[in-house]
């Protein structure tokens, strides 16, 4: 599956289940939105996909809604870290030997 998509799955029990792959492109949208008195807005949408992050309580942000919102951004940072990883490997790949590169 190379594209962003959504479905909703039914259980035996008839629990519906949503299921959300966002592969990140040029046309994928990515914003949060700031407002004085209310929780942020955290928006991700591309094709069939979007998905909105924010606290459970209309503007009211509790201890949880903080700490819920620094594991998100430690997961983030891990996921972009991880991805540098492989792109310089993948780089340092494409740079070695045989690869038409001067030395």
């Amino acid at each position: 599956m190379t594209e962003t998509s959504a479905s909703v799955r039914f259980s035996p029990d008839r629990e519906a289940r949503v299921e959300s792959y966002v592969r990140l492109t040029a046309s994928t949208c990515i914003r949060c939105c700031t407002y004085d008195e209310a929780a942020p807005i955290l928006t991700i949408r591309d094709g069939a996909a979007d998905i909105t992050i924010t606290s459970p309580g209309r503007g009211e942000v509790t201890a949880d809604d903080v700490r819920f919102g620094r594991v998100l951004a430690e997961a983030v940072a891990r996921y972009a870290a991880e991805l540098d990883r492989l792109a310089a490997r993948t780089d340092a790949t494409a740079d070695g030997p045989g690869s038409g590169q001067a030395a």
